[in-house]
């Protein structure tokens, strides 16, 4: 466990199996996933040094230091709100969490819990990370004020930009003929699963693509395969998380051949849209909604 105070603050657990570092001050970025027995480092870095400096709420996250593992919530893409008591209000590229300040509740060796209230709208985010061997233990937990007079709509979606390496592959649990290339949102498409994904041979240099598995796709995890066996697997809570986001950049916006493998609760990248076509989850007054995301490590995978 370490790190200073304040905004840059890096707060590092770790075992003898995975090293993970957060930037607890701003966003609580999750910047390093380190195999400790082979040293596979599987975030993605910045082009330059990570700026650890308050953003505007209303930054657009394309145009900072896109890298490591964030929260989007309670969007991807920049909407307006869908709904009362928020009607009409703007929400930012990539929802309000990753640009804000979050309060470091509780830290041990191998935990730390972090909460953060929303700068507009009337719900606290909370997620605490627990090393557990070589899985990292994500629990959440949002609430929305006692005393807001509806449900509110709101979309999460993980943010985990794994950085790839010539040949790492994506492998999804169960059977599929068909995702859902959603690149151009205006254009969905139905493309052929050719069984796994790489960025190398599947996106064109310069150019990214955004996937989503079908919306009844039972997927329950999605593993990444070094060709030297080392891997990456992340599993999720389904019964609040039931949609699979898969966005893949071959050096568009990041660092090098970069794959994101995004769970997520709304279907698909805007709110406005999820909540219309009654694809995300209501966040009830009062009431606490919780679900999990776990990131196990290995090596010596065929």
């Amino acid at each position: 466990m370490s790190g200073d105070q304040g905004v840059d603050r890096r707060v590092t657990l770790s075992n003898d199996k995975i090293s993970v570092t957060v930037l607890a001050g701003r966003g609580a970025r999750v910047t390093n996933v380190r195999n400790v027995i082979d040293g596979r480092e599987w975030l993605s870095q910045a082009r330059g040094a990570t700026r650890a400096v308050r953003l505007e709420s209303d930054a657009t996250f394309t145009e900072t230091d896109h890298c490591g593992w964030d929260e989007m919530f309670p969007s991807v893409d920049a909407c307006t709100y869908p709904s009362d008591p928020y009607l009409g209000m703007s929400v930012p590229d990539h929802g309000e969490l990753w640009s804000q300040p979050w309060d470091v509740v509780e830290e041990t060796e191998s935990s730390l819990s972090q909460r953060v209230r929303s700068s507009r709208f009337a719900y606290t985010f909370e997620r605490t990370l627990r090393l557990e061997g070589a899985t990292l233990r994500c629990d959440y937990r949002c609430q929305v004020d006692a005393g807001v007079e509806s449900a509110l709509p709101l979309l999460w979606a993980l943010h985990s930009q794994f950085q790839m390496v010539e040949g790492t592959r994506l492998a999804l649990s169960g059977r599929r003929s068909t995702v859902l290339d959603t690149s151009s949102s205006d254009n969905v498409v139905a493309v052929a699963w050719a069984g796994d994904l790489v960025v190398q041979r599947d996106v064109e240099p310069g150019s990214d693509r955004m996937i989503y598995l079908q919306p009844d796709d039972d997927a329950e995890d999605a593993t990444l395969v070094d060709p030297s066996g080392s891997w990456l697997r992340v599993a999720w809570d389904r019964s609040f998380a039931p949609y699979l986001g898969i966005w893949a950049d071959h050096g568009r916006y990041t660092s090098g051949p970069v794959m994101a493998i995004e769970p997520t609760n709304g279907f698909f990248d805007e709110l406005a849209r999820a909540s219309d076509n009654k694809m995300v989850t209501l966040f009830r007054p009062g009431e606490a909604t919780t679900w999990w995301v776990e990131v196990t490590l290995g090596e010596g995978a065929r």
